[in-house]
């Protein structure tokens, strides 16, 4: 019953081998993912250690990493083309004195300004920072140091300088920097130091450790530079007026703590700057009141020195209506003039002749009502022509009339004008005489009453001006006690509860992404670049002979895994090659199997002597020849004498019936040594003996294994593959280079070795064998069996090391 599952189980493999021999594996390239992912999974332990391993590793980084927390702050911005005016703008527009309107980028611009951040450094002393040195990292610390320094004058250094503070006791503390002995004084002690004057005072209650403490002092322009670089200020959308701004802090209180100074600081800034210009026009008026004052007066004492000397009454209202009617006379004298140089053009215009055919300019027509009908009558005359000569001549009668009636109106009009001229004449010479009384009568008014209008005069001037500027100062005053910044804070500095950087689930993926890259980039490695023959892929990638079957690894030192009654994975899958042969020796008279490899120490010798014993288990007569005569084994192994052999035989000295003996293994199983190392074993393989021999050795057994030298390094194997029925070609695995199938690939397609076919040895589990049901069917057949021990999960891992 046993035999029928092994003969099951030989067809089941040999037809999957007939199959994969005639549908060969697609050489295109092409990635059989399934059997990637089956190959990864033998491997899986290994997944599941680096995975747990590059968690480890986010884990420690992120206790460890110094994580950056995002401070935001939100501030409002006026802006005139936003209308985004602020409380109390529009006193200052009403009073037109300043313009308070801003554009948010220029806003932008100034908060990303250096001079404003220099400014809050410099304030807030940020160019020096504090420290504990602890075991693993050194971190920064904010308002949590057990004392306090106050830095009474602190100069700009050049480089980095870090002082070592260590609390020694509740009175004392050291001190030291590099290149400085170090000191221990009392605390509130004042330490004069390169970069300035330094007082350190205990903090009231806080707990004293003698924990290192650095206080490092950088310069203000690095210090001002990495707060920029952390800093940003953006504008989050074009149609408001708001700007964001963002500083990238590792203690959120520092951070919060430097931006709302930085937002003050801009306030600040700005009401100052509209004060400065509140400041100085005040200032401006102030002077020029001064003067103005001390005009006026200097004017006002004038009169009254004047009055007091000359005992003049009041007689302004009496200046006054001289002075008004002297205007009225001058007045109505202008205006007669000006009518009679109009009269005069008039009557020039007229009496040219190049303007006989033009009208009268009637803008310059007078208030007279004859010459205003008469000019135009003439005018109408002149339209009334110039619309006949469109269609007639100069000699039409209606045209001859027309320019008859100007001449006449043209002769009215000069006599007209001429009249008028005379009467203006008249009219210019009375205004004349009448003016010349009223000057008459105005110099009649005393020198000294011309002297009091005209310091009149300049007092008025001086008085007028003098209210103007108090008047503006006062404006001034206003509208400086209500400047207000060009900003109001929305949002004050707040920082982000989750830190920015790094990233805690970021960071987790990447250690779970790392731990399985690990060992996938190894076994990647691994298998590009082994020379080895490791899996099946590597055997029929370079030669085209078929697998035969596979022999697994044992941990038996036996060399002899094939007995009665054995049911070990091993046995199975020699009873499985047993079944394979039968298909390959179809033929009663095939009975000769020769074993052979490309090099020394793949196993030949134990497939030889297992695949001898099994058949003999089956009932065959078999014989096992150690022909390898450069360095024979099996006898050794067996534990036979080895002093006559085939060599003794093919020299003469040993008779076929004294060659052939037991072997020790089944009474079914005969053994034929090789005998003394000869110095010419391929030419006794040339003897007549050599096939005397064979032919005699087919009469008496079933079965003929030949164990022979490497095919790879001697001809051995090929002067007995003439005599031999079938060929087995030794592959151990993780043992047989790849470039050594090509010898295989040679044999089989050339035909030197007869039924030429692979056999795979020392196959271990997890190497890519087991997976594939075709050709390994026995070895997966002998897991089910109860005295197969599994391996534990350490015990893979150290196969995987010894791999």
């Amino acid at each position: 019953m046993q035999e029928h599952n092994n003969n099951t189980n030989g067809k089941l493999v040999l037809n999957g081998m007939l199959q994969q021999e005639a549908m060969p594996e697609p050489s295109d390239g092409s990635i059989d993912l399934r059997k990637v992912v089956d190959r990864l999974t033998i491997y899986w332990y290994w997944f599941i250690l680096c995975i747990i391993l590059g968690l480890l590793a986010a884990w420690i980084y992120l206790r460890y990493a110094t994580p950056d927390y995002k401070v935001n702050a939100k501030i409002l911005v006026q802006d005139e083309q936003k209308g985004s005016n602020m409380p109390g703008e529009q006193i200052l527009e009403q009073l037109q004195m300043f313009d308070n309107q801003s554009n948010v980028d220029n806003e932008v611009e100034i908060l990303n300004s250096r001079s404003l951040m220099e400014k809050v450094v410099r304030d807030l002393q940020l160019n020096v920072s504090y420290w504990l040195e602890g075991r693993v990292k050194t971190a920064e610390q904010f308002r949590k140091v057990p004392f306090t320094i106050q830095w009474l004058a602190l100069k700009d250094t050049l480089e980095e300088v870090d002082y070592v503070i260590v609390p020694v006791s509740a009175s004392k503390f050291s001190i030291s920097r590099e290149g400085m002995r170090k000191k221990t004084l009392a605390w509130g002690d004042t330490l004069q130091l390169p970069e300035g004057l330094m007082q350190v005072e205990r903090k009231p209650f806080s707990p004293l450790n003698e924990e290192k403490y650095i206080v490092r002092v950088t310069s203000v322009d690095r210090a001002v530079a990495d707060f920029l670089e952390k800093l940003d200020v953006s504008v989050p959308n074009k149609q408001v007026s708001t700007i964001d701004l963002t500083l990238t802090s590792t203690i959120p209180e520092k951070g919060e703590w430097v931006l709302n100074e930085l937002i003050n600081a801009y306030m600040k800034a700005s009401v100052e700057a509209k004060n400065r210009i509140a400041d100085s026009t005040i200032a401006f008026v102030d002077n020029r009141l001064a003067l103005v004052g001390s005009e006026l007066t200097k004017v006002e004492k004038n009169i009254q020195e004047f009055k007091q000397a000359n005992q003049l009454a009041d007689l302004s209202e009496q200046a006054k209506l001289l002075i008004s009617n002297t205007g009225d006379f001058s007045r109505q004298l202008t205006e007669q003039e000006v009518k009679l140089s109009v009269v005069e053009s008039l009557e020039k215009y007229i009496s040219d002749e190049k303007n006989n055919k033009r009208i009268v300019p009637s803008s310059l027509v007078l208030q007279d009502p004859t010459f205003v009908a008469l000019v135009e009558k003439y005018n109408n005359f002149q339209l009334e022509r110039e619309r006949l000569l469109v269609s007639n001549t100069v000699a039409n009668p209606l045209v001859q009339n027309i320019d008859a009636q100007l001449r006449s109106l043209r002769e009215d009009l000069s006599s007209n004008l001429l009249s008028f001229k005379s009467g203006l004449q008249t009219s210019i010479r009375e205004l004349q005489g009448r003016s010349s009384q009223l000057d008459r009568k105005m110099q009649q008014v005393p020198a000294k009453e011309r002297i009091f209008l005209d310091y009149s005069r300049q007092q008025a001037i001086k008085q007028e001006l003098y209210l103007f500027l108090l008047k503006k100062r006062e404006e001034s005053a206003i509208s400086k006690s209500s400047n207000l910044a060009v900003a109001r804070v929305i949002d004050p500095a707040k920082s982000e509860a989750i830190p920015y950087t790094p990233k805690h689930m970021l960071v987790y993926l990447v250690g779970i992404l790392l731990g399985i890259a690990m060992p996938f980039l190894v076994l990647y490695l691994r298998e590009a670049l082994n020379r080895r023959v490791v899996n099946k892929q590597d055997i029929t990638g370079n030669t085209p002979v078929p697998i035969l079957a596979e022999i697994g690894h044992t941990e038996d030192k036996e060399d002899i895994v094939v007995k009665k009654d054995t049911v070990t994975p091993i046995a199975e899958q020699f009873r499985a090659m047993r079944t394979n042969l039968q298909f390959i020796l179809s033929n009663a008279q095939e009975k000769v199997i020769l074993v052979t490899s490309s090099m020394s120490g793949e196993g030949k010798s134990f497939v030889a002597t297992n695949l001898a014993a099994i058949l003999a288990l089956s009932g065959k007569k078999v014989v096992l020849m150690e022909m390898d005569l450069r360095k024979p084994k099996i006898s050794e192994k067996l534990g036979l004498e080895n002093t006559q052999g085939f060599s003794t035989y093919a020299i003469g000295k040993t008779s076929i019936e004294e060659l052939v003996r037991p072997a020790g293994i089944n009474e079914n199983c005969w053994m034929i040594s090789s005998g003394p190392i000869p110095p010419n074993p391929a030419e006794l393989l040339l003897l007549e003996q050599t096939r005397k021999l064979f032919a005699a050795l087919r009469r008496e057994f079933d079965y003929i294994i030949v164990d022979t030298a490497p095919v790879g390094l001697v001809t051995d194997a090929q002067l007995l593959g003439a005599m031999a029925d079938a060929t087995l070609f030794l592959v151990r695995q993780g043992y047989t280079f790849k470039q050594q199938l090509q010898i295989s690939k040679e044999l089989y397609i050339q035909g030197k070795m007869p039924k030429l076919n692979v056999v795979v040895n020392d196959v271990k589990e997890g190497k890519g064998y087991g997976y594939n049901y075709g050709y390994n069917y026995g070895y997966n057949y002998g897991y089910g069996y109860a005295n197969n021990r599994p391996k534990s999960l350490a015990r893979k891992m150290r196969l995987t090391f010894r791999k």
